[in-house]
């Protein structure tokens, strides 16, 4: 045996004595009485390991067992808490992070056993205020927080206190009491159980175990203000837990935090990368899929393969015959998921990898694949607007969108198809995204038996409107445009607009003969559905959109993601989603002229103004090709080609560009 004299050295001659009398007896007996003694030395009672302690049932065995005695506890859990309490004093981490699938028990087990561990070794101290160098007078706490006062009570009674309570040991302990209706027990002093919502629940307070469970954000209330505010109390309670504990470089204490993928996923990802960063050696990361979690005979062992895309791939589920290593080389992971799961993963397979196999990859909140939109450009249709245009409402600002719009990209066989706008509108800050979508037929039928009502449509323009530093968006520029698109032959059919500042934009072009309406594209319904972008990305994914390369809008696509939980499409926290709001609108509304605009792709444009004309406009197509050919026939009786008027030639210009469109 090596002895360090250094050691020795920094030592008391009492302490040094004791310190040799320990090494000689583990020396010669392998094992140190004197060691022993002196480890539950402060200890009132001997505390058990974490084992005993959920399967005994003097201690949580009741709570932890079915009717037949068996343990409801997972193996694969018993061996997570194993390696967090290696013995029945120390902890080997001062935070653990549970996330993965839902329902593999994250919550029960941080609350109901973890909660209960810690708090049990504390009360078998003799004086755990001198045992942590605290104050007699101040108190040891128990936090259990979320983003709402109901939510945290949820944890605390539901979870915590009926394990407790079902507990022969920690009834002889403590006291019952009632809280809100409900039995609620009562650790002895110094320990104090506070329920929170709120950082100045905790802050100042000596936190010796913190629980966050599921950290649930409210829908239709700013998320990202709710995740600053849960990382404010998490950081609270790890202050408390630093500035009070920490003793001789070791901290006792214990954060937990147990949330799903689905709750919120970019928080509790980001949390976990962070905090592992930070101070990775003390954190335990448990994220596990439901089929390694549940024991062996939960589930099938046939297997069916995911593959987990990325930015440009969305996530697939792979044929079973289908090369795997090909899905490999395209940049695919590809794993295996029981059978039992085939269902919810056709259903929804972004929800399904969430639920089951607790996987948040960038791609399975993505909303649309990269390489599927890309499929949808078509290199000989070009954008007559920039990407963006940076316009204001200041005076000496006498722009118009329509010097920015280059005509000569506008093919002249689409001048007069149905055109349908949406606007995205803001005053400042945001940009105002501003697009058209032509219908430009019917998806070429599979079976000709049967006629097609799917609708092709084609992207016209878009663009970002950008205010100058300082300015605003001009309300009044935005209605020239549509203005204007209709002098130079456009064929506008409705002007759709979200809810923000529309109202005056829509009153003054419908008293112009526009017919107008008001869309939100972000609108989510009672199943979680954004009908809108729903009805997107069918189109982008059957490819009856046809579009032109724009790196901005390209980016708008592949980047918005869906809010497993609420359903709603938004972009990323740095990104924007302007112009792919307002293709997604325009698109949206012209799907609902399906039977207005049943007319093939590709057909002649005499067709298509029987089907896209209203019927005074019609007549009066019919009318004035009449009237061109009396006047045709009066002139050619009595003149020669060169004797034609100039508002005849006019006359005839026209009628060519009706019949020719």
């Amino acid at each position: 045996m090596n002895i360090d004299n250094k050691a020795l050295e920094k030592l008391s001659e009492k302490e040094r004595k004791v310190a040799l009398s320990i090494l000689n007896e583990i020396k010669d007996k392998g094992e140190s009485k004197t060691l022993t003694t002196l480890k539950y030395s402060d200890y009132k009672e001997i505390p058990v390991d974490i084992e005993t302690f959920i399967t005994d049932d003097r201690y949580l065995g009741k709570a932890w067992k079915d009717i037949r005695g068996n343990i409801l506890l997972y193996p694969f859990w018993l061996e997570q808490l194993k390696k967090i309490f290696p013995n029945n004093l120390d902890t080997d981490y001062r935070a653990l992070l549970e996330s993965g699938a839902r329902g593999i028990g994250k919550s029960q087990v941080g609350c109901g056993a973890i909660g209960a561990y810690q708090m049990y070794r504390v009360m078998c101290l003799k004086n755990p205020q001198d045992f942590y160098h605290l104050q007699q007078t101040e108190k040891i706490v128990f936090a259990f927080m979320n983003i709402t006062k109901e939510a945290s009570k949820k944890i605390a009674i539901d979870k915590f206190q009926k394990t407790i309570q079902m507990s022969d040991w920690f009834m002889s302990k403590g006291e019952m009491t009632q809280f809100e209706n409900n039995p609620f027990w009562i650790p002895p002093k110094p320990i104090e159980i506070i329920i929170g919502s709120q950082s100045s629940d905790i802050v100042g307070m000596p936190v010796y175990f913190a629980f966050f469970d599921e950290i649930n954000f409210i829908r239709n209330q700013d998320i990202d203000k709710q995740k600053e505010k849960a990382l404010d109390m998490i950081n609270t309670a790890i202050g408390g837990m630093k500035t009070r504990f920490i003793h001789d470089g070791k901290n006792p204490t214990l954060l937990v935090v147990a949330s799903s993928k689905r709750s919120e996923q970019s928080f509790m990802e980001t949390y976990i990368r962070d905090l592992s960063a930070i101070d990775g050696q003390n954190v335990y990361v448990v994220d596990k899929p439901v089929w390694e979690v549940k024991p062996q005979g939960t589930y099938s062992k046939e297997t069916f393969k995911v593959g987990l895309g990325n930015k440009f791939l969305a996530n697939t589920i792979i044929p079973d015959d289908a090369d795997i290593e090909a899905y490999r080389e395209k940049g695919y992971k590809v794993i295996d998921v029981p059978i039992d799961f085939r269902t919810e993963f056709l259903n929804d397979i972004d929800r399904g990898l969430c639920d089951f196999a607790g996987i948040s990859t960038t791609s399975s909140s993505k909303y649309m694949s990269g390489e599927v939109v890309y499929d949808c450009i078509d290199v000989n249709c070009h954008n007559p607007f920039p990407d963006v245009l940076e316009i204001g409402n200041a005076k000496d600002d006498i722009r118009q969108y329509k010097q920015f719009f280059d005509m000569s990209k506008i093919p002249q066989n689409m001048l007069r198809q149905p055109l349908f706008i949406h606007l995205d509108m803001s005053i400042s800050g945001d940009c105002t995204g501003i697009a058209g979508v032509w219908i430009a037929g019917k998806k070429p039928s599979t079976d000709a038996s049967q006629q097609s009502k799917d609708l092709m449509f084609r992207l016209a323009f878009s663009t970002s409107i950008k205010a100058p530093k300082g300015r605003q968006i001009s309300f009044e520029k935005n209605r020239n445009f549509i203005r204007w698109l209709r002098d130079v032959g456009f064929n506008i059919k409705e002007i759709t607009s979200d809810t923000f500042q529309s109202y005056d934009l829509q009153q003054q072009l419908v008293a112009e003969g526009f017919k107008c309406s008001i869309l939100s594209v972000d609108r989510v319904d009672t199943d979680h559905v954004c009908k809108p972008y729903q009805y997107l990305k069918n189109t982008v994914y059957e490819k009856r959109i046809v579009m032109y390369k724009s790196d901005r809008l390209y980016d708008e696509f592949v980047d918005v993601e869906r809010n497993i939980n609420t359903g709603k499409v938004d972009h990323t926290p740095n990104g924007h989603k302007d112009a792919l709001d307002a293709v997604c609108g325009a698109t949206f509304t012209a799907s609902k002229y399906a039977e207005e605009f049943a007319y093939d792709y590709g057909e002649s444009m005499e067709i298509m103004l029987d089907a896209n004309n209203d019927v005074d406009e019609k007549q009066q197509v019919i009318v004035d090709f009449e009237e061109q050919l009396k006047n045709a026939s009066r002139i050619n009786s009595t003149n020669s080609v060169n004797d034609y008027d100039d508002e005849f030639i006019k006359d005839m210009y026209s009628l060519d560009d009706i019949i020719i469109l």
